[in-house]
């Protein structure tokens, strides 16, 4: 069984693609919502998560940042850990900063945050 930490400080995002994957058990994911992002990594290697889906806010650069740097300490904390990036289409920034991380192999991938859920859980499935 594959354990997915979605993180991200969105609580009904995180608990709605929990509640989702929950409703697959055939495709033998454990879901787990990491809210706080102070303690993420901490909380990813007790719960020792396979893969990271991460949020990216569209508006705050500075947070983008924060997250690829949150990213950078899960690759030190969890080396086999896949990281995938959830990206607000509209913003240039997040794009730039996600298509670098994945460039640097800072992050595994990313999607935009408007893709359907039958595509985020065939990322994920490629992931396994």
């Amino acid at each position: 069984m594959k354990k997915i930490g979605f993180i991200t400080t969105n609580k009904m995002l995180a608990q709605s693609l929990a509640a989702m994957i929950e409703k697959y058990p055939d495709l033998e994911f454990s879901p787990h919502v990491l809210l706080n992002l102070h303690q993420t990594v901490l909380d990813a290697e007790v719960l020792r998560i396979d893969i990271a889906v991460m949020e990216m806010i569209a508006t705050a650069q500075e947070y983008g940042q924060s997250t690829v740097r949150l990213c950078q300490n899960l690759r030190l904390s969890l080396p086999d850990c896949r990281i995938l990036l959830l990206v607000p289409q509209g913003s240039k920034e997040a794009r730039e900063m996600a298509a670098q991380a994945v460039a640097e192999s800072i992050a595994d991938d990313y999607v935009f945050n408007d893709v359907s859920l039958d595509y985020l859980l065939a990322k994920l499935l490629a992931f396994c």
